[in-house]
């Protein structure tokens, strides 16, 4: 089992501050899945959905069109849970949806009877014999497994976005971790504030190459608590 609150470790000195590690308030076990390497502590991490799927499942709807086949791919956006489809938009054999997150914040616009290719879904709504009213809906559930990787500038699926930054191994021991070519290899992680880590002990892929970039790091992990601080 993997140790999540070892009080007597400072992690190295990429990190200043942690809230309460005695009772892991800041830290998490995540599964990393990436290319070989060594990853030292203070490595930044994004997440990505690893091969994502989904099913959906229609209302007590007037229409009976019928959802296609859904290919999913994991960007930046995709969540899992239930995301929301709802026609918006009513004509014979024909009409508008809108496809909310789980958040309830919009994906996209699309149109009955047409592909519709936003937010890491892929599929076409198909009409019926009895064409769709408005207020008809389907539930659309997003599965798979929240995977990281080192964050990667030119990354597509998500891990371009800074969400993490690895302390240490399963076992609570900070230091270096072997991580094999695509095999899951659990970390422990610091995903949320307040933590305070220094900027000159963070490490990225070699991608993330200018100021402009490792500035929208920062940014991006200070949007979970994580702030960077430049070195004096």
């Amino acid at each position: 089992m993997a140790i999540l609150a070892v009080s007597s470790n400072r992690f190295s000195t990429a990190v200043k501050y942690e809230l309460a590690p005695e009772v892991r308030f800041c830290r998490d076990v995540l599964t990393v899945h990436d290319i070989a390497q060594t990853m030292v502590v203070g490595a930044v991490l994004g997440k990505y959905i690893d091969t994502p799927t989904a099913a959906a499942v229609a209302g007590t709807n007037t229409g009976n069109g019928v959802m296609g086949a859904i290919t999913m791919t994991s960007n930046a956006s995709l969540q899992l849970g239930v995301y929301s489809l709802r026609i918006v938009t009513a004509a014979t054999s024909a009409g508008d949806f809108e496809l909310l997150d789980p958040q309830g914040k919009l994906v996209g616009i699309g149109h009955v009877a047409a592909a519709f290719n936003q937010g890491g879904f892929s599929f076409t709504l198909a009409t019926g014999a009895t064409s769709f009213v408005v207020n008809d809906t389907f539930a659309i559930t997003v599965s798979g497994t929240e995977k990281y990787k080192l964050v990667d500038a030119t990354a597509v699926d998500g891990s371009q976005v800074a969400k993490a930054v690895y302390i240490a191994d399963n076992a609570g021991n900070s230091g270096d971790v072997a991580i094999a070519l695509n095999t899951d290899t659990t970390v422990l992680a610091l995903t949320r504030g307040p933590v305070v880590v220094a900027d000159a002990g963070l490490s990225y892929a070699a991608t993330v190459n200018t100021t402009p970039l490792k500035n929208a790091l920062y940014a991006q992990l200070k949007a979970v608590g994580i702030i960077v601080e430049t070195a004096n």
